[in-house]
């Protein structure tokens, strides 16, 4: 199984609940290969973590697995360097919306 939250085909900005990291010792690994800050900010988020709290569990793996696809995937990286290029076209929400938006 890739270390990375499995792509949904149709939309590769999107991911499947269960995919990527299935243990800890996993999104561990993944996360020191994408980045040591992003490594050492989980720990920390995980010692806070509160063991009888489920819910905050659940919350603070999906938090990190979206961390881990932001810093991996080729297109959101182009994405995001795209909107960062000060010669790149910008569109308004009402050139974007257009009827849909009123």
């Amino acid at each position: 199984m890739s270390a990375l939250p499995a792509e949904d085909p149709i939309n590769p900005y999107r991911t499947h609940p269960g995919g990527g990291p299935r243990t800890v010792t996993q999104l561990r690994a993944a996360l020191v290969a994408a980045s040591s800050a992003d490594r050492e900010e989980f720990e920390a988020d995980f010692g806070d973590l509160d063991l009888d709290d489920p819910e905050e569990y659940a919350a603070l793996v999906r938090k990190w697995r979206h961390r881990l696809v932001m810093r991996t995937r080729p297109e959101i990286l182009a994405a995001v360097a795209a909107s960062t290029n000060p010669d790149a076209p910008r569109y308004t929400s009402e050139e974007i919306l257009g009827e849909a938006g009123r």
